[in-house]
């Protein structure tokens, strides 16, 4: 038997959790502008204190689009380190349902929110989307069958300056 002993780590840790609303093909997105790089993603963010991450998935998206979902079950996790900001991320993805899919609306309160709607992320192009949606872009391709999936995400400085979400091996 192995021993696995943790290193010391300078990084702080947040944690995060995304509802991935489908309705009739389509995902519940927003179109986010960050770090100067604009994609698709879902609905997101930061857990409160007090919250579960369901709850967050869901007050998120409430925010985000206007439109209330109903949290199933976990997608994915994935592990979000960026060493050369000293951070790291927990997030987790939630598949959901809505309540009523009415029209989503972009909140003016988050300006780097574009755009709120639902689209088929199958017929979006792969540089169209955020990098961290991509494994479970493939989960709707394949069918959304299994478990759920983890996987690990981190940041490199591209040719252009600016930083973009990568695959960790």
């Amino acid at each position: 038997m192995t021993s696995i002993e943790p290193r010391a780590s300078a990084m702080s840790t947040s944690v995060t959790a995304f509802a991935i609303a489908r309705h009739e093909g389509r995902w519940l997105m927003v179109r986010h502008r960050r770090l100067g790089v604009t994609a698709w993603e879902v609905p997101g963010g930061h857990v409160e204190v007090g919250e579960t991450l369901e709850e967050a998935a869901a007050r998120e998206t409430f925010e985000e689009t206007g439109l209330h979902v109903i949290v199933d079950g976990l997608a994915g996790t994935c592990v979000h380190e960026w060493p050369e900001r000293g951070r790291r991320q927990l997030i987790g993805f939630f598949r959901a349902g809505v309540k009523s899919p009415g029209a989503p609306r972009a909140p003016r309160s988050e300006p780097n929110i574009l755009y709120a709607g639902w689209v088929d992320p199958l017929t979006l192009a792969p540089e169209e989307v955020s990098a961290f949606l991509h494994p479970l872009v493939e989960l709707e391709r394949s069918g959304w069958r299994g478990a759920p999936i983890h996987y690990r995400m981190t940041h490199q400085l591209g040719t252009d300056g600016r930083w973009r979400p990568a695959a960790q091996a």
